[in-house]
């Protein structure tokens, strides 16, 4: 009987001790869901406006918490206390004055950069005609730093770079579904959950353009609040795709004909989902990205496959939808589109040399204030994201900006990463004709993760070249 006991007991006591062992476990797999989620979930538009001046509401003028940044800060409580876990054990061992840091937490010159960005950018609060409005942005400007500061010394390395590129591919693809049935339905598929838009063709301010037959059509918005932030995140999908395709190593357990098989019909539905936003700067970035990379791998079968495979997606999107495409081939500098950013632009010239600017989120006001009387949309940032940070945070904003890109694309140089250099300067490019980047909260994520590429070449070679997915 005594024996009887002590085994119960001792089946007791392994059993507490699975227990506890097993919730590390748990954690660890609820953060990984969690991160991979959120490059997943990154085109949700789900939010809660907590604050807008005045009697309308006006999205340059509002303060919003999305669900992603709920997730997001969720991911920083785990990042922290994995470094307040780290420095425990340190101190424990009596070497936390010489040797506690988190890893690769060594700040180069870029990051300084980015802090004198920040602090500039706080300042120019100060002129801000709205302080909550201001301090708010600011805010968001600090979240999307420590973003770029949380993937660069912590998630990729722990989480794995390949991993991101398949939730982004998955987040393309269900974008993409959305993204056709809408185009199909020509209005929007109920997902307000989602926070999708209000879609129909007789609706105004929607984006949207006459096919060269006289008909409306209505471009898509998958989830996002404009057809070019999904165009954006498209991309990125589908660069993600071209990297995979590419990729030295993948595991043995996944033949390459399922893989090609699949990857075939993803690459086909993101595409197809692309050339439905009719996003004529985006799908150029994504022409000249093609021919780059046929360029360094014409040779290579993979190539071949992939070159025959965008040959029919376009010849039969193309051979479906001309009178759509024909009509988006014209550009007219009397287009309506042309003509506002080159209104912005002029616009924003004119707040003068300041070195704060006119005040953080403060040009969409700054505009009521010059044009009172302009139509209600018109009022918007203006769509070039260094203009922008020129008349909000003045020349120091821009300079301290600029300065954080040149040595960011400097060093990535130094670590021979030109193919991730290619890639970042394609949407710094994309900047020059929209402001999202910097506004919405959709496109300061698409911003601040190709920005983080750079400053993780070498993680990523030493990934790719040393471990299968």
């Amino acid at each position: 009987m005594v024996v009887g006991v002590r085994k119960a007991r001792q089946t007791e006591a392994c059993l507490r001790r699975t227990r506890l062992e097993g919730r590390p476990l748990m954690i660890k797999r609820l953060e990984q869901f969690l991160f991979y989620f959120l490059f997943f979930a990154i085109p949700f538009q789900t939010r809660k406006i907590l604050y807008y001046p005045g009697w309308y509401f006006n999205e340059w003028q509002s303060v919003s918490v999305y669900a992603t940044d709920l997730l997001l800060i969720v991911l920083f409580f785990f990042w922290g206390f994995s470094a307040i876990r780290g420095s425990k054990f340190l101190i424990l061992n009596f070497k936390f004055l010489n040797k506690f840091q988190i890893p690769n937490s060594r700040f180069q010159i870029h990051d300084y950069f980015l802090v004198l960005f920040l602090i500039v950018a706080g300042i120019s609060v100060k002129n801000s005609s709205d302080f909550y409005v201001g301090a708010f942005l600011w805010l968001k400007l600090v979240e999307f730093a420590l973003f770029y500061f949380y993937l660069k010394t912590y998630a990729v390395k722990k989480f794995g770079f390949i991993k991101i590129l398949y939730a982004l591919i998955l987040g393309g693809a269900f974008q993409a579904i959305i993204a056709i049935g809408q185009f199909l339905k020509q209005g929007d598929l109920g997902l307000r959950w989602l926070g999708e838009s209000v879609l129909g063709v007789g609706l105004s301010g929607i984006a949207s353009f006459f096919n060269t037959a006289g008909e409306k059509v209505i471009r898509v918005y998958g989830t996002t609040p404009h057809p070019n932030v999904l165009s954006a995140y498209l991309l990125l999908s589908i660069f993600a795709i071209y990297f995979l395709w590419f990729y030295p190593k993948r595991n043995s357990a996944f033949p390459n004909s399922i893989f090609y098989f699949l990857f075939s019909i993803f690459y086909a539905v993101i595409l197809f989902g692309l050339f439905f936003t009719f996003s004529r700067t985006t799908i150029f970035l994504w022409a000249v990205g093609f021919a780059l990379i046929g360029f360094f791998n014409f040779f290579k079968p993979q190539f071949r496959r992939l070159l025959l495979l965008t040959f029919l997606i376009c010849l039969v999107f193309v051979s479906i939808y001309w009178p759509e495409v024909s009509s988006r081939l014209n550009i007219s500098s009397q287009e309506e589109a042309v003509q506002l950013r080159t209104f912005y632009n002029q616009e924003s010239l004119k707040s003068g040399l300041n070195l704060f600017g006119i005040g953080l989120g403060d040009f969409t006001g700054w505009l009521m204030e010059q044009n009172p009387n302009l139509p209600r949309y018109v009022y918007q940032p203006v769509h070039n994201i260094y203009l922008l940070l020129y008349s909000e945070t003045g020349i120091l904003g821009l300079l301290t900006f600029l300065l954080f890109l040149f040595f960011l694309i400097k060093n990535s140089f130094s670590k021979k990463v030109i193919g991730y250099w290619l890639l970042v300067i394609g949407v710094l490019f994309l900047g020059l004709f929209d402001h999202f980047l910097l506004t919405i909260q959709q496109g300061r994520f698409i911003l601040w993760s190709v920005l983080t590429v750079l400053a993780i070449g070498d993680i990523i070679k030493e990934q790719s070249g040393n471990r299968a997915t």
